[in-house]
This record gives C-alpha cells, structure tokens and sequence, in this order.
C-alpha cells in the first residue's frame, strides 16, 4: 500500500495535493512549515481576538486544512519562526533574503528528518522544499515525487529583463542565480518522478537533464466558485491580474498600453507593485487597483472584456483558469503554460512582443463576434479543469509510480 508524506511550505492551492491524498487513502503526514491546524498558529487561532487578525498575520490564521486530515498536520514552528526573523532582520538586501532562505530550507529538511517517515512508501514535495529530507528519504528506499510548480529556467529568462530593465527591478545577485542552480541540480537527483502543470516546465527539466520517461504533465485546476460569474463586459476593458513585475511582463502590457492609447482601452492591474513599476514611465497607462481582496476579485472578471498574461516564465498561471471559468478570452504566452489554445480561448504571442500582443488585443476587442465566441469557448475549456478532474489526473500518476 502507497503512503505519501506530502511536504509543503505555506498553504499554496488551498493544500489541494495532501486533500487529495487523504480522500484516496494514501496520506501519511503533512509537513509544513506553519499551519492553523497544529502547533503554534493553532494556539493563535484559538484565542487571538478578531479585532487582532490583520495582515498577513490574518493570512496565517486562514491556513486550514480538511477536518479529517487535521490529525495528520506536523509543523515545524521553530525553523519559521527563525525564518520570518531572518526575513525581517534582511530588509531590503536580496542576498542576505536569500541567505535567510537558504538557512529555512536547511533547518526544515533536518526539522522533518528528525521526525522521521514513519510508514511512507513516498514523499510528495513542492520544488523540493526542505530538499534534505527527500535526500534522507531516497537513501531509505522511499520515493521522492517532486511536483516543480514553475520552470528551472526563470531565474535566467527574468534576469534577461531585469538587464534591460534595470530602472523597474533591480537584476538579481550573479550568486544567487549560481545557489539556486546547483540546488535544483541537486532536487533532480533526489527527485524519482517529476510533475509539472505544463510543457513549458517540462522543458525547462530538460536542460537539466531530466529522463522525460520520468516526467508527467499534470495541468491545475479552477473551483467550481468562478463559473458562476455572470460576465457582463465593458467593451475595451482588459484584465490583468498578478504581481505587476518584470517576469509576468508588465513592461510588456505597459508598452502596449501605450502603443493602443488612440484606443482609449482600460487597462486594469490588480495585484502587489513597487513603487518603481506603478511610476515608471513605461507603465503610466495602467490602472493599477493594487492587491484586490478574492471576496472582491470577481467583480473585476465579471465586468472586464479580455483577460490578458503576458508572462515570461510560469508553471502555469491559475488566474488564467479563472479567467477561462469566468468566460473571458485569454491572450498570454506559451511560457504562461495555460490550457488555452490559439485561436479557440483567445490567442498565444511571443514573450515580450509588443506589436503581435497589441495587434490581438486589438483584434479582440474589435471584432465584438470573434470575442463572444472565444468567450464561450473559454467557459467549456474550463470544465476539463475542474478540481475532479485535477485529483483524476494526478491520482492517476500515483498509480503508475
């Protein structure tokens, strides 16, 4: 009988994976560094007044699993708490950020060693998180499946942009870019079977080496929640949600924006920015609304006409599910790693092309049938992509490992 641990920092798709685990049988344990259900942040929860729950303390607090796995959470509270220490005590310095990082990663793999396997048959890990662990597990005769969530090759595509575009974000450290290097070479050894949301990860696993034998495409999925938006489009508004930096191509929309002006287009952006993108030049034609709340997010959906990502590396975007639920055509790119397919839910440009993303915005927008039908096409992607679906597929990896 298969036995999963399922290990995981932060509380990424609702702790979709150690769900599914659990319905079909096959969870052993969750590891994850802090969690509303055990330790520490379950005390917090129990008694931290309402009037108290602000930020991303709010967040913490919100990080629940299922009922009938909550007996199975382990967290490792002290390798957290030193980590937001760190973290805090870093600043600004991206270096002296990562080297917090790096520090977490070391100390939860010990944290989890130490707790040791107990009856697992594998380990079920994001990116390798806590990669000593998956190390200590494989030299056990337990396998490891790595679930690679975005692609080896962002740091170099992004910091390609970060050259060109220093005056937005600052290039990351040439050290940094070396660390993570050898230690995604190193979650590639410790790593039996790999899954990715998409093939533009899966190319990137390439050029690390990886047997595509091992390699599994597992797409996400959207709840059944965004299919009850009613889309009611104001013609000419386009979408845009997700942090506004370099590697989602924010320059890219700025530019467009500007390049499609005579237009009078609405171009929204919900999501974090900096203060160097919200008033860079390049980007003085984006509405930025900042972090939208998800109670609220739907609204922007439910009025916007096009939804559009032009990103240059994901694993694969989930806001693009939510748009195809919500019955928006979708325009982004291949490195978006997104179901939507050219021509049908919307169109796929080249990364960084400005004239080919405006032409279809354009085109879009314009041509008021062709956007209606690629905004019912969209709805009927979407079903194939259902949270069901997603646990059919990925149960049906586990039953080939």
């Amino acid at each position: 009988m298969k036995r999963f641990i399922a290990v995981q920092t932060g509380a990424r798709r609702n702790y979709a994976v150690p769900a599914i685990l659990e319905k079909a049988g096959l969870l052993e344990a969750l590891y994850t560094d802090l969690c509303a259900d055990s330790g520490m942040v379950a005390v917090l929860d129990r008694f931290l007044p309402q009037s108290l729950r602000k930020g991303s303390l709010k967040n913490l607090l919100n990080r629940h699993v299922l009922s009938e796995l909550k007996h199975k959470v382990h967290t490792f509270d002290l390798a957290a708490l030193r980590y937001l220490v760190r973290q805090k005590l870093a600043r600004e310095n991206q270096i002296k950020q990562h080297e917090a990082l790096t520090i977490f990663n070391t100390e939860f793999g010990q944290a989890m060693i130490d707790r040791g396997i107990g009856k697992a048959t594998h380990i079920y890990s994001m990116f390798g998180e806590g990669y000593d662990f998956l190390e200590f597990s494989q030299k056990h005769q337990v396998q490891v499946v790595t679930e690679f969530y975005i692609s080896f090759m962002t740091h170099k595509i992004v910091q390609k942009e970060r050259e060109k575009y220093p005056f937005l974000e600052t290039p990351l450290a040439p050290e940094i870019i070396e660390t993570d290097h050898l230690r995604d070479r190193k979650v590639c050894e410790f790593t039996d079977i790999f899954i990715a949301p998409s093939d533009f990860v899966i190319a990137g696993l390439k050029e690390f080496d990886v047997p595509l034998e091992k390699c599994h495409v597992v797409p996400y999925a959207v709840n059944d929640a965004w299919f009850d938006i009613q889309n009611n489009p104001q013609p000419g508004r386009i979408l845009f949600v997700g942090s506004a930096e370099l590697r989602k191509g924010i320059h890219t929309l700025g530019m467009v924006a500007q390049k499609l002006s005579r237009r009078n287009y609405e171009f929204k952006v919900a999501g974090g920015v900096s203060d160097l993108i919200r008033h860079a030049e390049i980007t003085q034609k984006l509405n930025f609304l900042g972090r939208v709340p998800r109670t609220e997010i739907q609204q922007e959906y439910a009025s916007a006409d096009i939804f559009v990502l032009p990103s240059f590396a994901e694993g694969s975007a989930e806001v693009i599910y939510e748009a195809l639920a919500a019955g928006l055509p979708v325009i982004t790119t291949n490195a978006a790693g997104s179901v939507v397919r050219d021509g049908v839910e919307g169109y796929i440009v080249p990364e960084g092309d400005v004239e080919a993303l405006a032409n279809r915005i354009e085109e879009v927008i314009e041509n008021r049938e062709l956007r209606n039908q690629m905004a019912i096409a969209a709805r009927e992607r979407a079903k194939d992509y259902t949270w069901d679906k997603y646990a059919e597929r990925l149960l049906s990896v586990f039953q080939t490992v």
